[in-house]
């Protein structure tokens, strides 16, 4: 069952969807997080939610501001942040008796919410994370997608992403990212999917970041690339969400 509705956050109105279970019978909430550029309606978010709500889970879908329906025509990682925190509380609040907020992060809303786990974990319960080719680095990760260099975007200051809708790409939001880098430990297991053949995301990176966090979980997706459109990879992908928010272990294969 689809609900959609408005979530205020103090001047915000943030889009949200909002997928129940048929059978009425709610076990986990799990909150997707999209990509730079993306939506709550991406296919890879709506694919996701249609799956997790089969086996018992309440899933939350919402627009980071500048991107899909949100009004917010500024892009800022403060304002992601809170935007993310907002829609995690509202859940939590519509499901007070439901102990694991499962997170399904993707590219820079793994970035997001690496930015904002501390809140995060404030929570009452608990925080289960997967991060699907986390943008460690999103300055340069923005960068590469937009094809263009740091001095370009210095001397022009805003550079407007052609997606749909188009978006600004401040220089100023950029040396938000820069300053916020999240190559650090975090104190809960995170599974980490990443596709061996993914353009932007540094593999050595990806390996940094398995050491530095001794309790995450590390899986490549054999021939995918950022998005793990290729065939195959996304039925990989909701195997090991089906694991990882129910067991926090990944049990059928170790592909590290």
């Amino acid at each position: 069952m689809e609900q959609r509705f408005t979530l205020a956050a103090g001047e915000n109105r943030i889009p949200v969807w909002l997928d129940e279970p048929a059978s009425g019978e709610i076990r986990r909430v799990v909150l997707g997080v999209h990509g730079f550029g993306g939506s709550s309606a991406d296919e890879i978010q709506a694919n996701m939610a249609e799956e997790m709500a089969l086996f018992g889970s309440a899933v939350v879908r919402f627009d980071f501001p500048a991107h899909g329906c949100n009004p917010e025509k500024e892009l800022t990682l403060a304002g992601c942040v809170e935007t993310l925190t907002a829609v995690a509380a509202e859940a939590k609040r519509r499901y007070p008796d439901v102990e694991d907020l499962c997170i399904f992060a993707s590219g820079f809303g793994a970035f997001v919410t690496l930015n904002a786990l501390d809140e995060l974990l404030e929570l009452p319960g608990r925080v289960k994370l997967v991060v699907q080719t986390p943008s460690l680095r999103m300055h340069e990760t923005v960068l590469s997608m937009m094809g263009i260099s740091r001095e370009t975007l210095w001397a022009l200051d805003r550079y407007t992403v052609p997606r749909n809708p188009p978006f600004d790409v401040t220089y100023r939001f950029y040396e938000e990212l820069r300053a916020n880098v999240v190559m650090n430990s975090y104190p809960i297991p995170i599974l980490i999917l990443h596709g061996e053949a993914d353009a932007y995301i540094r593999m050595e990176d990806i390996h940094a970041f398995k050491r530095i966090n001794e309790g995450a979980k590390l899986v490549f997706i054999p021939g995918a690339t950022h998005r793990f459109l290729e065939e195959g990879a996304w039925d990989m992908v909701l195997d090991l969400l089906r694991d990882w928010f129910m067991y926090e272990d990944v049990l059928l294969c170790d592909w590290e």
